[in-house]
């Protein structure tokens, strides 16, 4: 792989060399804007011969650089009515000309109402794009809610009462990347793990991103550029508004969110400055006092720029609070609370040093304040405990009766990330390629307080017990990422784009390796892994209005902090305890072994993603539809292993003397470590079917389905039980079993119907959902005879095949009732949904939504539970309903 990427490098340098020689393109260039005469910046313009264009810059401005000829152009816009031309390009001359769309939307009190009339794809990857004013008609709070605009994500009722995360094509949270404004959020130096609703070791919470200062999410499935690294499932781009426009007060309202919205965006100088304030308060229980989610956040955008250049800054200021307060008549005392302070500063630069290149920077700093905490009463008789924080034997300390255990983790997180890439154009013959090439880097730390605790009466007594720990020691977590794609537009019998690139991506980079030049181990060398992860997408117009898209890459994601610095376990033994008077401590006596194992590993590696996708595009007449099959398959993914480990009991006969001991008992139990050991494979296909507005009844009818069948499973393919006692062995063991695959199936049908009423001022959205494929199961879940087992002289013993079913070993065969082996299969439902958006009067509107309208609840009796005692699951979220009023003032 490497040898052919140093190839293809080599010969893009006798590409460039050669298209430098030649003459120079011609220019086309000109002005969008709408029938009022003011700019539409993104607007698409395009060359349908050989698929070259540009999109128009904020002041409506674009620029292309292709050969003479005679070409056909495209102007578009999502709301407005395509432009086609015929123009004439000649050798050596620029040519300008100006186009005017008209306006296919209309606004409904500051809601803007669209039609994507758009059924070829201009960019090669799979993608789903959400703008303003779908955001705001779906009454979205949060980044998650645009999750439902996805093919194959069921509506779900809106609700900041739990983490919220982003999985997209049936793959892991973990591996979606968020991009907003032009810069990744990073969890990875999150080390909140196990208070609450903590998202440690896991994805992003959504939560903390408000959807009413969003301009455009872009949803990516496919394979996304070489641009974009960090991730493996897929690529979530948020565009934030950075536009004057007038002062605006939103008030959301539904059962479990009370929400606030203020905006405000105008013209100082040559800047642009934007403002927005949200406050969204969540109720996970009602009739529970303390029990929700509270967040408050604020940005503040300032863009200004010409044909020259463009800046950008963005101040963002949120503040979470996750929290169950302690319920009077609670016995066990329980309450917990998450609290972060977020400070985050962004800058986007570009310089255009000419028509062919352009250079560009973003830079960030994120500061994070994360404060948790947990209560419950701890209660048990004459325990022994010890705060040792290296192997050896100690006193114990001896507790009695109960106490209110009480646990904080405080952690002072830092993410700087910056990016710098160089963007060039020039030809080859006919070929236009579009250059990019850059570097990112990224450190992520964290230099809280930590673990914190009172030693002598510890949060949990549980095995393995915990200790106090800070995070000042904790290394930095740096990532860097080189990479290069060229786009190649053109004609080879057919328009084409060609997009191919790849990005090497280095998770705590430690050394250069010269001999990773000639193949020899990784060029840069690293503690968490070095990948080289190469991407293509290929997009093939057959006809006008068919087009064809195929793309393989690799996608890899880098180990959270987490999981590398995960705190050790310590295992206490009590070797000997001699309790007198419960009342006078100084007459009890005992001594406690500690013993520690790993549970992080330093060494953990990156997991991969290789992706597969194949998409045929097709419009007929006023209608559309895209079908597109894929497959991703993930290797050394994250998992925490059970690992058999033994300890001994001693006696001290020469006691205060402890370096003289002897061993009395062994002991073994089963720990935890984190390893590459996952694997999951997904394949599926997407079908999506859109029309144009139907002009007498003016309503957009789109359909999608997805269907997906995943199955993941282990590496090793071994699993651990518990430990426990044979008289067969005449010994306490671990055993060892074959592990088991889990699958899954999915298809759902998402109809839609788009109404909407420019004369009454209304946009009426209905919206069916069918599943009608749920299944799950697990492959090998029958196979319960042990393979091995883990002695308590710290012996694995293998058992051979042909005597795993003997009498021996019946003592530790696995245990399992026979509906455990049954296959969920859960039958057909309907979801239906109702959305509204009303006019009230120029700039105000009011919006509502009812989700299962007609309370449709079917109760599914599971199959993986005794008769004896029936589980029950409803089928569909309860009816639930929700309004917002939003209004422009616009003399503030």
């Amino acid at each position: 792989m490497i040898k052919f990427f140093r190839n293809t490098f080599l010969i893009s340098i006798i590409l460039i060399s050669s298209a430098l020689s030649q003459s120079e393109p011609t220019i086309f260039k000109g002005k969008v804007s709408d029938e009022k005469g003011e700019a539409l910046p993104f607007a698409s313009v395009a060359l349908k011969e050989n698929n070259s264009g540009a999109s128009t810059d904020k002041n409506g401005l674009f620029k292309i650089m292709t050969r003479p000829g005679k070409y056909t152009v495209e102007v578009t816009f999502i709301g407005y009515t395509k432009v086609v031309d015929h123009i004439t390009l000649e050798k050596g001359k620029q040519f300008e000309k100006n186009y005017t769309l008209i306006s296919a939307s209309f606004e409904i009190g500051g809601i803007q109402v669209t039609a994507d009339n758009q059924f070829i794809p201009n960019a090669p990857e799979t993608k789903t794009t959400v703008g303003a004013g779908q955001i705001e008609h779906i009454q979205a709070s949060s980044l998650s809610d645009i999750m439902s605009f996805m093919p194959g994500v069921e509506t779900i009722n809106p609700s900041l009462s739990g983490a919220e995360q982003a999985t997209i094509r049936g793959g892991d949270a973990i591996g979606t990347q968020i991009m907003l404004d032009g810069i990744p959020i990073s969890n990875n130096a999150n080390m909140q793990e196990g208070i609450g609703h903590t998202v440690a070791n896991r994805g992003i919470d959504l939560r903390a991103i408000p959807a009413d200062n969003i301009k455009e999410v872009e949803i990516i499935r496919g394979i996304p550029s070489a641009k974009y690294g960090d991730l493996t499932d897929g690529l979530m781009i948020v565009k934030t508004k950075a536009v004057a426009e007038p002062f605006r007060v939103k008030y959301k309202y539904n059962p479990n969110i009370n929400e606030f919205n203020f905006s405000k965006g105008f013209n100082w100088g040559s800047w642009v400055l934007n403002s927005n304030f949200n406050v969204a308060v969540s109720d996970s229980d009602k009739r529970v006092e303390g029990d929700g989610y509270t967040r408050f956040a604020g940005q503040l955008s300032a863009e200004k720029g010409n044909d020259d250049y463009n800046i950008k800054n963005i101040i963002y200021v949120t503040r979470a609070i996750d929290e169950t307060k302690e319920q009077r008549g609670d016995a066990a005392r329980n309450a917990w609370y998450n609290r972060d302070l977020n400070l985050k500063y962004t800058g986007n630069f570009a310089y255009n040093f000419s028509s062919f290149s352009s250079l560009n920077a973003d830079v960030s700093v994120g500061y994070t304040y994360q404060d948790s905490y947990n209560q419950t009463v701890v209660s048990r008789d004459n325990v022994v405990i010890s705060d040792r924080l290296d192997e050896g034997t100690q006193e114990g300390t001896i507790v009695f009766g109960s106490y209110l255990g009480k646990k904080w983790i405080k952690g002072d997180v830092w993410n700087l990330y910056s990016n710098l890439s160089y963007n060039f154009r020039f030809f080859t013959d006919e070929y236009l390629h579009s250059w990019t090439t850059g570097i990112t880097w990224r450190d992520d730390f964290n230099k809280g307080k930590g673990v914190i605790f009172d030693p002598l009466y510890p949060p949990s007594l549980s095995v393995p017990t915990m200790r106090i720990r800070t995070y000042d020691d904790l290394p930095q977590y740096n990532i860097l990422s080189l990479f290069a794609e060229d786009k190649i537009t053109g004609n080879f019998i057919k328009p084409f784009t060609l997009q191919y690139g790849a990005r090497y991506e280095v998770y705590r980079p430690n050394g250069i390796n010269l001999k990773g030049l000639i193949g020899k181990g990784d060029l840069i060398e690293s503690y968490n892994g070095s990948f080289l992860n190469p991407r293509i997408n290929l997009s093939f117009n057959l006809a006008d209005k068919t087009q064809l898209r195929f793309g393989y890459g690799v996608t890899s994601k880098s180990p959270p902090m987490g999981m590398i610095f995960a705190q050790q376990k310590y295992y206490d033994i009590t070797d000997t305890v001699a309790v007198v008077n419960a009342a006078y401590p100084d007459s009890n006596f005992s001594l406690i072994s500690t013993y520690i194992r790993p549970y992080g590993n330093e060494y953990l590696k990156g997991y991969t993603q290789k992706k597969y996708e194949f998409s045929l595009d097709q419009q007929i007449g006023s209608v559309g539809f895209t079908l597109t099959g894929f497959i991703n398959n993930t290797s050394n993914m994250f998992t925490s292993e059970t690992v058999p480990i033994m300890f001994y009991k001693k006696s001290f006969p020469n006691y205060p003397d402890l370096s003289t001991s002897i061993i009395t008992d062994s002991v073994i139990e089963t720990g935890y470590q984190y390893q590459n050991n996952g694997w999951s494979k997904v394949r599926g296909l997407e079908f999506s079917f859109k029309t144009e507005r139907i002009p007498a009844i003016s309503t957009v009818f789109n359909f999608d389905a997805s269907y997906t069948y995943s199955e993941s499973g282990t590496n090793s393919g071994i699993s651990f039980g518990v430990a426990k006692y044979s008289s067969n062995l005449g010994m306490t063991v671990v055993p060892r079993y074959n592990d088991y695959n889990q699958y899954h199936k999915s298809l759902l049908l998402n109809y839609k119907f788009d109404i909407q009423a420019k004369p009454l001022g209304m946009w009426l959205t209905l919206q069916i959902q069918q599943r009608i494929i749920e299944i799950e199961g697990r492959k090998g879940y029958d196979d319960t005879l042990a393979t091995g087992y883990f002695t308590q002289k710290g012996q694995m013993i293998d058992i051979p095949q042909n005597e795993r079913a003997s009498a021996k070993y019946s003592q530790i065969t696995k245990s399992i009732q026979a509906f455990e082996l049954l296959e969920e299969d859960k039958p057909n439902k309907w979801l239906i949904n109702v959305k509204v958006s009303k006019s009230l009067w120029n700039g105000a509107a009011i919006s509502f939504f009812v989700n299962n309208i007609l309370n449709n609840q079917p109760l599914y009796l599971t199959r993986r539970h005794a008769a004896s005692s029936p589980t029950y699951e409803r089928r569909n979220p309860e009816i639930f309903y929700g309004i917002e009023f939003g209004a422009s003032l616009g003399g503030l």
